[in-house]
C-alpha cells in the first residue's frame, strides 16, 4: 500500500514532514513538487510528501498528542486553502477520506468547492465534457465497432502491447473501483460501446464492492492488482517502498493471490490477468503467474495521470503517446478525477483518428471461473 503499511504496520516518514507549525506548510509545498518532478508513479508514491504518506502521519501524530491537535488543524486548512487550485486536486482524494476528518473538519467542505470550480473551468475547455461526480452524458453519438480478441493464457502471457495491430488500443485502469470515478468512466465508455480492462486492487474491492459489480455488468474485463498496491518486486525501488525490505516470494505470492480472491468474492468470478503494481516483478513472480495460468500485463503508452496538470494537458500528453506508439496498452487510473473528466473527449479523439478499442480475453472462456489463484467456499452437504 504505496509506502505506508504492509501487514498492518506504520511506517512512519522522516519526522521534519510531521508535526504542526510551519512544517505543515513545507510539507504540503513539498509535495506539490515532488509531484511534479518524480520520473515514474513509484518515485512519486515513495516521496515522503505523497499525500497520503503525509496524511498518515498526521493522523498519527494528531492521535497521540492532543495538545497540537487545534494547531494542526488550523494550520493545514491554511495551507491547503493557500494553493493554486490545480494543486490543491493533488490532495482532493485524502481530503474526502473519511479518515481524515477530524484533520480536515474545519475546512472540508470549503476545500471540496475550490476544487469542484476548478474542475468546473476546466471542465469549459473540453470540446466534449465529461463529469467525474455526476450522471450527465457527454455529446459523444459514435460507436466503436466491436474488437473483443482472445489470447491463450492456459501457460501464462505476457503483454506489453498485446500483440494488437496497428491502429489498435487497449485501455486499462488501475487501482480501482473507486466510489465516485469509476462510475464516471463507466458512462463514458458505455455510450460509445469501447470495452476495457481493470486491474483491481483488494482493498479497493472491499471497501467498494457494488462498483466492481457495475463494472462487471458493463463486460469489461476485471483482473486484479494485488491487495494493497505492494510494490513486488525485488528493485531498490521496490525495497524503500517497502520500508526497506524486499517482500519474500510467499509475501508477493500472498499479495497476488488475495487480489484475485477479493474479485473473486464478489463476482464469483475473475479475469486470469494480473498486472503487477509499478510493472514491478521477479523471475520467481513471472513463473509463479505462468503455473497459474494467468496473464502478466503491462503496458506501452503511459497517461501520467496521477501528475497535477491541467485538463488539456493530461488529454494532450496521453494523445501524444497514443500517436507516438501507435497501437498498444494504455494505463490510466479509476482513482484520479481527472481521468474520468477527460475520458468522453479521449474516446473521441480516439474514434476521430481512426483507432478501435479491443478488449483483450482469455481463449477459454471457462478460465474465468476456473482461476488457480483462488479459493472456492467449499459447499456444505
Amino acid at each position: 500500500m504505496k509506502n505506508l503499511v504492509f501487514g498492518g504496520m506504520l511506517i512512519m516518514s522522516a519526522a521534519s514532514l510531521v508535526g504542526c507549525g510551519s512544517q505543515i506548510g513545507s510539507s504540503v509545498r513539498q509535495a506539490v513538487s515532488d509531484n511534479q518532478s518524480a520520473q515514474t508513479l513509484v518515485e512519486w508514491e515513495n516521496s515522503e510528501a505523497n499525500p497520503e504518506a503525509l496524511f498518515a502521519n498526521w493522523r498519527h501524530e494528531f492521535m497521540v498528542d492532543s495538545s497540537k491537535r487545534e494547531s494542526m488543524k488550523t494550520e493545514l486548512c491554511q495551507e491547503l486553502k493557500a494553493l493554486p487550485a490545480q494543486d490543491l486536486t493533488l490532495f482532493e482524494n485524502e481530503i474526502r477520506d473519511e479518515n481524515n476528518r477530524a484533520l480536515v473538519s474545519g475546512c472540508k467542505e470549503e476545500l471540496l468547492a475550490q476544487v469542484d470550480a476548478h474542475f468546473d473551468e476546466q471542465r469549459e475547455t473540453m470540446a466534449v465534457q465529461g463529469h467525474a461526480l455526476k450522471a450527465v452524458q457527454s455529446q459523444n453519438s459514435f460507436r466503436f465497432p466491436d474488437n473483443t480478441q482472445k489470447r491463450d493464457m492456459s501457460n501464462g502471457y505476457m503483454a506489453v502491447r498485446g500483440d494488437v495491430a496497428r491502429k489498435e488500443i487497449v485501455l486499462t485502469f488501475d487501482d480501482g473501483p473507486h466510489g465516485l470515478y469509476t462510475d464516471a468512466i463507466l458512462r463514458a465508455l458505455k455510450e460509445v460501446n469501447a470495452k476495457a480492462m481493470f486491474f483491481a486492487t483488494g482493498k479497493s474491492v472491499r471497501t467498494n464492492p457494488d462498483a466492481l459489480k457495475r463494472v462487471a455488468a458493463d463486460g469489461h474485463v476485471i483482473g486484479s492488482h494485488s491487495i494493497t498496491h505492494a510494490c513486488l518486486g525485488t528493485s531498490v525501488a521496490c525495497y524503500k517502498q517497502m520500508g526497506n525490505r524486499n517482500l519474500t516470494f510467499d509475501e508477493a505470492a500472498a499479495e497476488i493471490r488475495g487480489g484475485h480472491q477479493a474479485v473473486f468474492d464478489v463476482l464469483g468470478w475473475v479475469d486470469p490477468v494480473f498486472r503487477f503494481p509499478y510493472g514491478e516483478t521477479s523471475k520467481d513472480l513471472k513463473a509463479f503467474l505462468k503455473t497459474k495460468s494467468t496473464g502478466e500485463f503491462a503496458w506501452n503508452i503511459e497517461s501520467d495521470d496521477w501528475r497535477t496538470q491541467s485538463n488539456e494537458q493530461l488529454l494532450a500528453r496521453v494523445l501524444a503517446n497514443v500517436e507516438s506508439q501507435g497501437r498498444g496498452i494504455v494505463l490510466f487510473h479509476d482513482i484520479q478525477r481527472r481521468t474520468a473528466e477527460i475520458m468522453p473527449q479521449f474516446l473521441r479523439e480516439l474514434y476521430n483518428r481512426g483507432y478501435s478499442v479491443v478488449l483483450l480475453t482469455a481463449a477459454d472462456p471457462s478460465a474465468k471461473y476456473n482461476s488457480k489463484l483462488v479459493k472456492r467456499k467449499q459447499q456444505l452437504p
